[in-house]
């Protein structure tokens, strides 16, 4: 983590931590020559031992500065060693036993006079870093820290085998780490101990472990068996219990050859240990105390690995100067709120404003956020999952008590922080900021009702009549979503809330939605008396005459009116003088009554409109694209319509079912059907498991579903934690419906989907390089690549909660997202990238032109997500295609498609479209569950209504584009840092 420093912050609650541990350092599964061994492996394991274990080949200088490497760490932490290592016996050695009288006295002669002349050839001609190692090991066979000891291979004869055949049996190059916990580390391999091998050392080794490890998203077992192989192998030498083998203690002359390179000074560093010059360190010190010197208000801003745009900017600045005041930040898909928010909080940590901070982010985005922190603002913030703290590398901090207090900066998942139990933990420490990400899905679980029943996270948030919530527990809120207005324009007025909106605005929802009412009616009809109140609340509870607004007015109408009309919200008489305006007066007073709200005060959204203007005025050089989306309406064959029917008929049938006996209870249901869009393979994926869940009644109704199943319910409906099971009659009829059909849907071999789009992909790469497609669902994916890998090979890969995925050739390999995203965008290989919906979150393409929506999620705000991946400042091509997959004459493909007329599907970014399109989805949502006779029957009215509320979108919308700050600096020149 980057750490601020220079000042005393309030002290952290946080317990102090144990002793270093073995498990706390993300050890790779093996390294190999062109690996950093030294500062990788052998330093951090060192520092966290306490007993080192290690063999070696032949007695002689290199081979112990080979087994040496990082042992200072040991006479740090008062470890011990044990070293096994060969000696270079000669024929002439062996012939000496021969003709000597006493054995085994003569053996011990021979390996003494071997492991002499191993040193005396080495004598005043040593390098340096070697000499130091050398005078390590001296240092800990005199304090009694190390112990050595010699092995001979045994020949059928019983005496020592020598040289040149000796090599053929002992060249081991293992070893075995334990800390004082008992975990171990070991390592098996090979290397060059030579004279002149042994500083690069061109060693390769694997690495095992006694705990579980995790490789990307997958989980390692621990490698028991395999320690206890080497440890096993290590003892029987060690002991001399091994037949083949005579073991023997170091000779004394040796030991005392080797004690004559005792150093006069206790050794704690390794002599290619790296280590700051004189001028590194004058210049560490110059960078921590930086941040605190005079003109220097960006430089945790300028020494970030990104360099921000100018909208971006011009939000980072204001909110680092305000802190600790909280905000909104509601940008475009696309337009970059996670760089705004993280980059203030690099800023306000390295300036030590924030010494303790919180990111709640819906589960499928947490490690998202942990590498774009990393990447882009270099903080390394560890993420709470599965009982432990992992850093980006997945270095694990074992926990010593509440992760919420251990870590004075975390990332967390908003699922984990508003369960009902971990509610009290999660409020127990205070913040210097919390950020919240996705922070529309704490909301009302309905609307219109006299009692708001908040969901859970939105009680976490704000509190309950039981206990403060998360706002109270911090100094600032950084709240993050595209959509603040989902459903209605309440939702924004919770938010607001949640950031310190006071006075009348914040005294009540009523007062808040009722001034926007009243500005979307004509001007003579408005309730002034009540518009001005409120502006002069606004004025009176913090909020400023905006320079920039006042200066255009008074040029419109002159200082003299200007000031008669800016003086109305403080006039007793403001009604008579509202009516005694002129209509430029009176136009330019409903323009301040709209310009000076508590939106613009808590409020940053920037839109592409906002960027061409940007662009004309010279300050955005780079292209912001047009976008040209299509609708593909895919017909079903007759084997799968008949399916596709039976499938639906068995979903909405248990729906009803299962909701008739309690609510909540046929969600399940919802989630198949929803799989069924995108494809007969997730659906029978998801059906199988279905199966696998009703034919086991200890189950847990969770067991069947996966976090993309229910992420957006679960944050927004609470749905993981209302869910039940059914009961024995539910689950054996639902059983008998499932195996009527499920073998056919494991048969079916025909996809007319997935021949469309590879019919489609070979159109496209006529003219484009590239294209990426995007799935709900993993299976889906699964499916895909396998499918696409037969005609494009290492063409294709993947990206995933798995993380990053291609084809070697011969199978699927884990790699790291940015390798998979950094090869996308060369084009070079990579021409087919397939994405989940996790992957919507963080991936910028500005190299591909080309989106491909497989499958349609409910909602279409999703569907933004998806293309703003690719619809970014700075996309190379002038216009980006976007196909959207339906299948022909199911409800979503009907609903999309009556609706067209109406909405011009994401041709533009949305705006006060947002809570029409989220009813969309509820619409779609609601006749997909419904029985086919009864959707009929609904379809019409459903739809009707719909299209009523998009011909009058801006009834009772909030139109943030227009309240909020979209004014376009002068110029966007700004200071050196320092």
């Amino acid at each position: 983590m980057l750490a601020p420093t220079g000042q005393q912050g309030r002290p952290s609650n946080r317990p102090p931590g144990p002793a270093l541990s073995l498990p706390s350092h993300r050890f790779r599964i093996s390294y190999s020559p062109t690996d950093d061994r030294l500062h990788d492996f052998y330093l951090p394991a060192l520092e966290r031992c306490v007993t080192y274990r290690r063999s070696t080949g032949y007695f002689r200088s290199s081979a112990l500065a080979v087994a040496a490497a990082g042992v200072a760490r040991l006479v740090k932490n008062d470890g011990s060693m044990r070293l096994l290592c060969g000696a270079d016996l000669s024929s002439g050695d062996v012939e000496a036993i021969l003709r000597g009288e006493s054995r085994r006295g003569t053996v011990e002669s021979a390996a003494e006079r071997a492991m002499l002349r191993a040193l005396e050839r080495d004598e005043g001609d040593l390098e340096a870093d070697l000499e130091a190692r050398l005078e390590i090991m001296a240092w800990l066979v005199a304090h009694g820290r190390m112990e050595i000891r010699v092995v001979l291979p045994r020949g059928t004869d019983g005496l020592p085998i020598p040289r040149p055949d000796s090599q053929e049996y002992y060249h081991p190059k293992e070893g075995i780490f334990e800390d004082s916990a008992g975990n171990k580390l070991a390592f098996s391999g090979s290397s060059n101990e030579s004279r002149r091998g042994w500083r690069q050392n061109y060693e390769t080794f694997q690495v095992f472990t006694s705990w579980p490890r995790r490789v990307g998203p997958n989980s390692i077992p621990p490698d028991d068996h395999r320690i206890a192989d080497i440890e096993r192998h290590f003892e029987s030498l060690w002991n001399g219990t091994d037949p083949g083998w005579i073991a023997l203690g170091l000779p004394e002359a040796v030991r005392q050859r080797l004690l004559k390179r005792i150093p006069a000074k206790r050794p704690t560093t390794d002599p290619l240990e790296r280590r700051p010059s004189p001028e590194e360190r004058t210049a560490f010190r110059f960078v921590r105390h930086a941040p605190f010197m005079p003109d220097a208000p960006r430089i945790g801003i300028e020494t970030a690995a990104v360099t921000p745009w100018p909208h971006q900017n011009r939000v980072i600045e204001a909110v680092v100067e305000q802190f600790p005041k909280s905000f909104l930040f509601c940008d475009e898909v696309g337009l970059g709120k996670t760089i705004e928010a993280g980059l203030a909080l690099r800023q306000l940590i390295v300036t030590g404003r924030v010494r303790r901070s919180l990111i709640l982010a819906p589960a499928s985005v947490v490690r998202q956020w942990q590498e774009e922190l990393w990447e882009k603002c270099a903080l390394n913030f560890p993420r709470y999952e599965r009982g432990t703290l992992i850093d980006v590398h997945g270095g694990e901090t074992p926990l010593t008590g509440s992760p919420w207090e251990q870590a004075d900066h975390l990332i967390a998942s908003s699922q984990l922080a508003k369960r009902r139990d971990r509610r009290e933990e999660v409020l127990k420490p205070e913040w210097d900021l919390v950020l919240v990400d996705e922070a529309h899905h704490a909301r009302r679980r309905e609307f219109g009702t006299r009692t708001p029943r908040h969901n859970h996270l939105l009680q976490l948030l704000s509190g309950t009549r039981e206990g403060p919530g998360i706002k109270d527990r911090t100094r600032c809120l950084y709240l993050l979503t595209a959509t603040p207005m989902q459903v209605d324009p309440v939702e924004v007025w919770d938010l607001l809330k949640l950031l310190g909106l006071e006075g009348r605005w914040g005294a009540g929802e009523d007062y808040f939605l009722r001034f926007f009412e009243e500005l979307r009616t004509p001007p003579g009809q408005r309730d002034w008396p009540f518009l001005l109140e409120m502006t002069r609340d606004y004025f009176d509870t913090g909020g400023r005459l905006d320079p920039a607004f006042e200066e255009r007015a008074s040029s419109k109408l002159g200082p003299v009116r200007w000031n008669a009309v800016k003086d109305l919200p403080k006039t007793i008489k403001a009604p008579a003088k509202v009516k005694a305006l002129d209509p430029a007066a009176r136009h330019i007073l409903g323009q301040m009554v709209r310009h000076h709200t508590p939106i613009r005060t808590f409020v940053w959204r920037n839109g592409r409109g906002l960027l061409h203007r940007y662009r004309e005025r010279g300050i955005l050089a780079e292209r912001v694209p047009k976008r040209n989306p299509t609708n593909e309406w895919i017909a079903f064959t007759p084997v799968e319509q008949d399916l596709y029917d039976r499938i639906e008929e068995y979903i909405s049938h248990f729906y009803r079912l299962y909701e008739e006996r309690r609510k909540g209870l046929g969600f399940v249901m919802t989630v198949y059907r929803r799989r069924l869009t995108s494809s007969f393979h997730a659906a029978r994926a998801s059906l199988g498991r279905r199966r696998e869940f009703l034919m086991d009644p200890d189950a847990e109704v969770s067991g069947a579903l996966s976090e993309e199943d229910l992420e957006q319910d679960d944050l927004g409906l609470d749905a993981a934690e209302d869910m039940a099971a059914p009961d024995a009659e539910a689950r054996r009829i639902e059983l008998e419906y499932l195996d009527d059909f499920i073998g056919e849907l494991e048969a079916l071999t025909v996809d007319s989907k997935l021949e469309f789009l590879k019919g489609q992909l070979g159109r496209i790469f006529l003219s484009r390089d590239s294209a990426i497609l995007f799935t709900q669902y993993t299976d889906t994916m699964d499916y895909l690549r396998d499918s696409l890998r037969a005609v494009y090979g290492s063409g294709v890969a993947c990206y995933s909660g798995r993380g990053g995925e291609s084809w070697d050739g011969e199978r699927w390999i884990l790699r790291s997202k940015e390798s998979i995203k950094e090869e996308f965008r060369k084009g070079e290989t990579i021409r087919i990238l397939l994405c989940t919906e996790s992957a919507s979150e963080g991936l910028n393409l500005q190299t591909c032109g080309v989106l491909i929506n497989y499958d349609m999620p409910w909602n279409p705000m999703r569907v933004e997500q998806r293309i703003g991946r690719i619809d970014r400042i700075g996309q190379r091509h002038e216009e980006v295609h976007v196909h959207n997959y339906f299948f022909k004459d199911t409800v979503e493909a009907k609903v999309y498609e009556r609706l067209s007329a109406r909405i011009d599907w994401f041709e533009d970014v949305v705006g006060t479209l947002q809570p029409i399109l989220h009813n969309v989805g509820r619409a779609i949502r609601k006749l997909a569950m419904m029985e086919r006779d009864e959707r009929d029957a609904a379809f019409g009215d459903t739809v009707s209504e719909l299209e009523s509320q998009a011909g009058s979108r801006d009834r009772t919308a909030i139109d943030l584009d227009e309240l909020v700050d979209q004014s376009v600096p002068a110029s966007v020149e700004s200071a050196s840092p320092v």
